[in-house]
């Protein structure tokens, strides 16, 4: 990735900032308190005070805001950075990130997640978990807990099998998140890829950013001829490291881009999982080859999240990545979000679990 530009100067890659007004804030404020202290996200009737919130929110903003939340929820923008929300009173980092186990439940947590529910539903999206990842928790911590940060952790092994996935410290090249069968529509038993993923930090110390690469940019520069050859079923791809041990697979004859009729195309590609199958023909090959070349040079939104923003990510048309993590102490709160136009394989409807 060569190319690097702040979020404000990123309008023309489909990013859009959208600022809270201090009483806006404290609407969202009030409505994570209330879904925190019934137990948060995972529990029944998270979704449906999550929606109360964030109609009560939609009520105070104005043309403009509404204008740029039916932007996202139509399809049409990579990245959304919501702004000037109320962080959590005294809060400092501790020495040493805790335990997953007990970060899970922390209030500060729980509030964090409830906001990002909250947020999902402005966008007209619902939050989710997939049976296969994450112990179907709808909140994913992300923050070494593995290791292979900068500095080790205490209780880290030198044996170089950290996996490569949200809850390490290593590197993660361009992606967008698993699974990768397939987007928007289900395919042999599978729910599709989510449409969005939405992460806020409870601690930043370094202000490590989170980098985004919108896609459009990038399909245009590779051309029609190439962009066509993707959507063939020309590319394998490895297992992700996070899903459930004995669940999910690697995959094999898929494509990489597919004509989606409600934001224009979705994307599905990891830098680091997906390959060339053996029977890809050469314009498929090229095609891959060029991705690859683009994708390394494309324009890098870098985006520091705190608790006083939280960031929607586009999957279907912008890929995300991260360099070592420096401090071991960062923590940030994700959830995955469904827009109106998917149709998952649902096992719970509260709250929302799907087939992965």
């Amino acid at each position: 990735m060569q190319a690097h530009k702040d979020a404000s100067a990123s309008a023309d890659l489909e990013y859009e900032l959208l600022p809270f007004s201090p009483t806006q804030a404290a609407l969202l404020a009030d409505g994570a308190d209330s879904i925190a202290a019934a137990g948060g996200p995972e529990l029944p009737g998270a979704a449906a005070r999550a929606s109360a919130a964030a109609l009560r929110i939609y009520r105070s903003f104005n043309a403009t805001q509404r204008d740029i939340l039916r932007r996202y929820s139509d399809g049409h923008l990579a990245v959304l950075e919501c702004s000037g929300l109320l962080r959590p009173q005294e809060d400092p980092p501790p020495s040493d990130l805790p335990l997953q186990q007990v970060l899970e439940n922390a209030p500060e947590c729980l509030h964090l997640a409830g906001r990002n529910q909250i947020l999902l539903h402005l966008v007209k999206h619902r939050a989710f978990a997939y049976d296969m990842d994450n112990d179907a928790r709808l909140i994913r911590l992300v923050g070494n807990f593995c290791g292979g940060g900068l500095l080790p952790r205490a209780d880290e092994h030198s044996d170089n099998s950290v996996e490569l996935s949200s809850h390490a410290g290593l590197p993660l090249g361009p992606h967008t998140e698993a699974p990768y069968h397939c987007a928007v529509e289900p395919l042999d038993g599978h729910s599709p890829a989510p449409s969005t993923l939405i992460l806020t930090a409870r601690w930043n110390p370094l202000d490590e950013p989170t980098c985004i690469i919108p896609m459009t940019p990038v399909i245009d520069r590779i051309g029609a001829r190439a962009a066509l050859a993707l959507t063939s079923a020309s590319f394998d791809y490895t297992r992700s490291d996070s899903f459930v041990a004995g669940t999910g697979a690697s995959g094999r004859g898929v494509s990489i881009l597919q004509f989606d009729a409600n934001g224009g195309y979705a994307l599905r590609y990891n830098s680091y999982r997906y390959s060339l199958n053996e029977n890809a023909s050469p314009a498929a090959i090229a095609a891959f080859q060029a991705l690859n070349t683009q994708v390394r040079c494309g324009e890098v939104i870098k985006i520091t999240l705190t608790p006083g923003n939280a960031l929607l990510i586009n999957n279907y048309r912008a890929l995300h990545c991260r360099d070592i993590i420096r401090d071991n102490r960062r923590l940030l709160i994700r959830l995955f979000g469904y827009s109106r136009f998917v149709s998952p394989i649902v096992l719970n409807e509260d709250p929302l679990k799907v087939k992965g």
